[in-house]
């Protein structure tokens, strides 16, 4: 076998191997898109598919809340490589109330006047003039406080959304930096850099969304 026929070989191989990875990525998208729109007929939502240029994914409707399961590109020149694309798995609803920010705990190390600088910043960031007047408040197990802050203008609120499911499902997903946000534009689950596909995952967000709302009523 001479150079010539090897290198045919390996480019056949190499666009057969392409080709096959193409087609498995296309039916498990189709399997997914399959399981959730069955998923949504069972129970009452309205599932819209997204495929535009630089978005892909899907949003979940309900008559309270929406869900988005969303990958995006940068669009940039590079929008290929993995540090364009990001993922994100959103919950929200309308449902205004006093402001309560529950996310990872940023450092177990005392940093003083620079880690409440730090703390205070992230707040900033995350809910803009709302962060003026939250304190910390710590609720729930030890396991909970360990792994995460939660930052409120009254503990009472805290008490009435902290839940051992709600505790539960944010420690498994802790990896994921989670964040539940009430402020006066509404209520919010977030989940970074992950796009949920498996159904009894997302159904785990919503219950989740679904609990909190009606605590906070």
């Amino acid at each position: 076998m001479n150079d010539i026929t090897l290198s045919l070989l390996v480019v056949l191989a190499v666009g057969l191997l392409i080709v096959l990875i193409f087609v498995l990525v296309r039916r498990n998208r189709l399997e997914q898109e399959k399981q959730l729109k069955q998923m949504a007929l069972e129970r009452g939502w309205r599932l819209e598919v997204v495929r535009e240029r630089l978005m892909s994914g899907y949003r979940i409707f309900h008559k309270e809340w929406q869900l988005d399961l969303l990958t995006q590109s940068s669009g940039g020149p590079e929008a290929e490589g993995s540090s364009n694309v990001t993922a994100s798995t959103v919950w929200h609803a309308p449902d205004a109330g006093d402001t309560i920010l529950i996310g990872p705990r940023t450092t177990q190390i005392k940093m003083g006047g620079l880690g409440d600088a730090l703390i205070q910043q992230v707040l900033q960031m995350a809910l803009g003039s709302e962060a003026t007047g939250l304190v910390e408040v710590r609720e729930g197990s030890t396991q909970f406080q360990k792994d995460f802050m939660i930052w409120a203008k009254d503990a009472e609120d805290v008490r009435r959304l902290i839940s051992p499911y709600l505790e539960s499902t944010l420690i498994n997903w802790k990896k994921h930096s989670p964040m539940v946000k009430r402020t006066a534009a509404g209520l919010s689950i977030e989940l970074r850099n992950i796009r949920l596909k498996k159904p009894e995952d997302i159904v785990t967000m919503i219950k989740l969304g679904e609990i909190l709302l009606s605590q906070g009523e």
